[in-house]
Formats: structure tokens, sequence, C-alpha cells
């Protein structure tokens, strides 16, 4: 009995950590909060969507969030990056 208990508390806690929040194990998520990862990524969207469209801005900014957060590990001075540098890592994830 003790033991399917305890079976069934991880298998909850696994459950809540994967579903809780996807930022979750980003190297983004090592250098900024997770309120300026969707920040950025939202922002991300917005622009790239302009070039790549919409449907595959989503797909090419969730990688990018990563790749610009390496480089620019304060959140502020990503927020200053152009539209083509912007662009520049969103080609990195294609």
């Amino acid at each position: 009995m003790k033991r399917s208990s305890l079976l069934l508390l991880a298998f909850s806690l696994s459950i809540m950590i994967i579903v809780s929040c996807k930022t979750v194990g980003r190297i983004a998520a090592k250098y900024w909060l997770n309120r300026e990862i969707k920040e950025f990524v939202s922002n991300c969207e917005n622009k790239a969507g302009i070039v790549v469209g919409k449907d595959n801005a989503h797909k090419y900014c969730d990688c990018a969030v990563d790749v610009v957060a390496e480089q620019y590990h304060n959140y502020q001075d990503a927020k200053n990056i152009s539209l083509i540098e912007l662009l520049d890592f969103v080609n990195r994830c294609k």
C-alpha cells in the first residue's frame, strides 16, 4: 500500500512538472524570468510573423528565445535588438 502511494505521488509530480511550464529546462530560463521569456516570444512572433508567416513564427521564436538568451544574458539588452538581428537568430532555428 505504501509503495503504490509513493508511486502515485511520484507520477503525479512528474506530470505536474511536465505540464506546468514549457520554459522549464530551457536555456533562456537560466538567465531570464518566465515572464520575460513569454514576452520575448510574443514580441518575436509579432515581428518575425511578417517575414516567416504567422504559422512559422511561433516555432522559430520558441527556438530563438534560447539562442538569444545565450548571447544576451540580460533581458533588457535583448529587448533592444534590431529586427535584422532578430531575424538572424530566427534563421538559425530553421
